[in-house]
Order: C-alpha cells, then sequence, then structure tokens
C-alpha cells in the first residue's frame, strides 16, 4: 500500500538527483560560468580544414561543400568507450550515436525574459477555451451546507461504526492513526457554519501580471484545471490539465501524467493500447501550437507516457497510456536540448536568490485529445554576442566526458553497491546559462554537449537489495560546455 507510494515518491525525486547535481569539482575544468564566460569566448580562426569558420571545399564532382561543425571539430557518427572508477563499482558503457545540427559555425547568443502580454493570454485561452465557460477556482469548489453535512453524517458514521480509519491511511510509527477523524469532523462543523446554502458560479479571465486558476467548463461536460501564475523561477506559468472526461466522469485529482521509464513495473504503451498514432498526436499539437500563436518553437521530440493515480487503496493505478510531445527552439540551424530538468533551481534551501527556469512547451496526448499542456518562461532571442565559436574537438570533450562521469558519480558510490550508465546518444545543441546573482531574467544561449541514455542502480537497504533504473530519453547524465569545457549543472541552469 502505502509502499508503492514511497516507491513512487522516490522515483519522482529521483528525477532532479541524477543530473548534474555534484557541484563541478575544483580542477583544471572549473570555468567562469554564467554570462561572465562569454567574455573569454573567441571567434573560430578563418583556417580552411582546422577549427575555424566553416569554408567550401570540393566534392569528387567539383561541386562545392560546405565544412560543417562536424567536420571542423572532427566527430564521428557513432562513439563507443568503456570507462570504470577505481572500484569497478561504477561502469560507465557508451555506444553512442553522435547528433550535431548541419551547420557550419555556432554563435553565442543573448536571451531574455520575453514580456508577459494580454494578448498570448489571450491566445492561449481562445486555442483551448473558445466554447468554454471559464469559473473561479473558489466559486467552483465551495461546499454547500448540505455537501457539508453529506461528509459530515458519513464521517460519524464511520465513527459509530468502529470505523476510524475510513481512507486507509494506517498508522505512525507509534501506532496512532494519521489521519484524525475528530479532528476532521470538527473542521466540517466549522466550515458547515459559514458554507453558503447554494453554490454561485462566477465567470472570470486571465489578465496579464495576475495569478489565475479555473475550471474550464466544455460543452460536452468535460472540465479542465486552467491555471497561470507569474512567481518562483517562472516569469511565465501556463498549466492545462483535464479534470472530468466527456459527459463530467471526474478524473482522480492525484491523476499524474509523466514519462515511460521512470519505473520498471510500468509495461511499455504501444500504438495499440493508446488508440492514436504518433502522426496523429504530433498533428493534434501542432494545430493547437498554431492556434496560439506560438511561431517560434517547433517539435524537438516525444516519448511514450503513462497517467498514474494513487487514489483507492494507496495503489499506484494506472488510468490510461498516451504521449508526450514537446516543443522547443531552433535557432540559426542549432536546436536547443531538451532535458528533464526545469533549470532554475537554488544552490541551497536557505538562498532568497530569484532565478528562473527554462523555457518549455509541452503536451500529454491520448486517444481523447490533449489531456495536459504545459508552457513555461518563454524567451526573446537577443544580439549575437559572439558570431563564430571556437569550439573544443570532439576528442577533447569525450577526455572531460569520461573523467567528470567518475568523478561526478564519486558522492553516489559511497552508498551504492554498483551504477552502472549505458550511454546511446551524444547531443550537440543549445542550453541557456545566465548568472541568478547578477541578471535574474538574462542569459546567454551556448553550445553544449549532453549525454543521453539509462543508468541502473543497486543499494542495500534495510538488509535488502534496491535496483533502480532511469532509463527516460530526455535524462541528460552529464552536460560541458562545448566551448571551454566546462560542467553545466542543468538544474541550476550554470
Amino acid at each position: 500500500m502505502r509502499k508503492n507510494i514511497k516507491k513512487f515518491a522516490g522515483i519522482v525525486l529521483c528525477i532532479g538527483m541524477f543530473t548534474g547535481c555534484a557541484q563541478t569539482p575544483d580542477s583544471s575544468l572549473v570555468k567562469p560560468k554564467g554570462s561572465k564566460a562569454v567574455d573569454a569566448y573567441t571567434e573560430a580562426d578563418d583556417v580552411s580544414g582546422s577549427k575555424g569558420e566553416a569554408s567550401e571545399s570540393k566534392n569528387d564532382d567539383g561541386s562545392e561543400s560546405k565544412i560543417t561543425i562536424r567536420n571542423l571539430i572532427d566527430a564521428p557518427q557513432n562513439y563507443k568507450s568503456h570507462v570504470e572508477d577505481d572500484s569497478a563499482k561504477l561502469v560507465v558503457n557508451t555506444d553512442a550515436s553522435v547528433e550535431i545540427p548541419e551547420v557550419e559555425k555556432i554563435s553565442a547568443i543573448s536571451v531574455t525574459a520575453a514580456e508577459v502580454t494580454q494578448e498570448l493570454l489571450d491566445r492561449i485561452t481562445n486555442a483551448f477555451f473558445s466554447e468554454a465557460k471559464l469559473y473561479t477556482m473558489d466559486s467552483y469548489y465551495v461546499k454547500t451546507k448540505d455537501e457539508i453535512k453529506k461528509t459530515l453524517d458519513e464521517l460519524k458514521e464511520d465513527v459509530a461504526n468502529g470505523n476510524l480509519d475510513p481512507y486507509n491511511y494506517g498508522t505512525d510509527d507509534d501506532g496512532n492513526y494519521v489521519y484524525d477523524i475528530y479532528e476532521d469532523i470538527e473542521t466540517w462543523e466549522q466550515e458547515y457554519e459559514t458554507a453558503p446554502e447554494k453554490k454561485t458560479l462566477t465567470e472570470a479571465k486571465p489578465v496579464a501580471g495576475n495569478y489565475f486558476s479555473c475550471i474550464a467548463q466544455m460543452p460536452d461536460d468535460s472540465q479542465y484545471y486552467y491555471m497561470i501564475s507569474s512567481d518562483g523561477s517562472d516569469t511565465l506559468s501556463v498549466k492545462i490539465k483535464k479534470a472530468a472526461n466527456k459527459g463530467g466522469e471526474k478524473i482522480p485529482e492525484d491523476a499524474m501524467w509523466c514519462d515511460y521509464g521512470y519505473s520498471e513495473e510500468e509495461e511499455k504503451p504501444t500504438e495499440e493500447s493508446i488508440g492514436l498514432s504518433l502522426d496523429e498526436a504530433k498533428k493534434l499539437v501542432k494545430e493547437k501550437v498554431e492556434k496560439m500563436g506560438i511561431t517560434d518553437l517547433q517539435f524537438s521530440n516525444w516519448n511514450y507516457a503513462v497517467c498514474k493515480s494513487f487514489e483507492g487503496d494507496n495503489s499506484s493505478g494506472n488510468f490510461g497510456n498516451g504521449y508526450r510531445i514537446d516543443y522547443a527552439r531552433t535557432i540559426n540551424g542549432v536546436p536547443v536540448t531538451q532535458t528533464i530538468a526545469d533549470g532554475g533551481a537554488l544552490e541551497d534551501m536557505d538562498s532568497t536568490m530569484e532565478t528562473w527556469s527554462y523555457e518549455s512547451l509541452c503536451f500529454y496526448v491520448d486517444k481523447d485529445g490533449i489531456e495536459s499542456m504545459t508552457y513555461s518562461n518563454p524567451y526573446t532571442i537577443g544580439k549575437i554576442k559572439t558570431e563564430n565559436l571556437n569550439l573544443l574537438s570532439f576528442s577533447e570533450v569525450m577526455k572531460i566526458y569520461e573523467k567528470m562521469m567518475v568523478v561526478t558519480n564519486a558522492d553516489n558510490m559511497q552508498y551504492e553497491n554498483s551504477r552502472v550508465y549505458n550511454i546511446d546518444r551524444i547531443v550537440l545543441g543549445y542550453a541557456r546559462i545566465y548568472e541568478p546573482s547578477t541578471d535574474a531574467h538574462t542569459g546567454i544561449m551556448i553550445p553544449v554537449w549532453d549525454f543521453f541514455g539509462s543508468m541502473t542502480s543497486e543499494s542495500e537497504y534495510n538488509g535488502e537489495t534496491e535496483s533502480n533504473t532511469i532509463k527516460t530519453p530526455n535524462e541528460s547524465f552529464l552536460t560541458i560546455n562545448a566551448v571551454d569545457g566546462s560542467i553545466i549543472d542543468r538544474n541550476l541552469g550554470y
């Protein structure tokens, strides 16, 4: 029962634990980070056939061909290596495709947080809810006297029957019930005194600069949570999630869409089990993005997805399969590499520094359509800081990668029996870095290398061996600055 919750919670927590949690160690790899690092970036030499401005060469037929970044840094199509730490408990197997944009140069480009306008919010609202009624959460979820009386009668009947744990929350370490039914009854009795006789629904619409939270009631009686905020590390956060299916059938409040691959117990979704093809899902999303008027982001990647809930007996339930579809920005032919990290994390819990999460646009889609959408932190792309960056050679990057996979995992190996990485994708793309202590909403787009694949670890817990596997496509296990070789913490954003 509760063991399943603990296991799934651990899986969710692990999402943030395996990507760049270790600080960059004191070594020759420590370089200036954030926007100040750009001051040290240099233009590539204008030399044909070496690291420099891409030049033209001749094909066998005499036609001209461009020298791309892959040529300039001498990168192969695939790369293999095997690395172990001194204890042989940590193993890094690499048999990876090397993905590099087909461009002749990569620039460092300034980026700022885009202004959140009323026009943008109106476009999003109309794209999803042009025919819906938007009711404030407070007015929609207020309990009437009759509803509260029904709850009180049920709880008092439970007490009369000796059922003091009607929701099966269990007991704490001292044997006391986690759920206090008498305290709950007292709370409901207090709410009854001020509760309205009947519910009065209040319509509302989003206003730029204000927090907004509502239930969108569709003509077919399906419902969606619709929330807009600008706080914490988010300059803008738009969240839409289905709350009820067609006909009004409620979806458990804790139902959560997540990428396939976080739990070994999951059965892999298929097109047949989803009831919708990937192409059909991509088409639905494309149409919605066009209606939202977001023209500077394009389809970037996808993964199978599952919808989970822990209601009822607190065991994990699968409420459906679908697809996760992500959109990202491409700048001058170079995509922004998306990872599971949100960016904008704090270095410690006591920090009061303002931070800035990454731009993202994510959809979850199943046979019934779009089930969930999040849109966060839109960018405004600024001026080019360095036109043609001088990049490290591929061999230099691989030396850093093989060294730092061991160094950054050193702490983990103090309490794990083993940890095995199988890296199958090496990707060169853009990432945004910034200096939150200087300017929380201004950064630089720079080229970075990300290393994707799977990780399996084993550790001892209460005398038992526990195994954990992470195998999601967008889990980057290391991020290396392609210019100076420094390690970038994807969670922090620098």
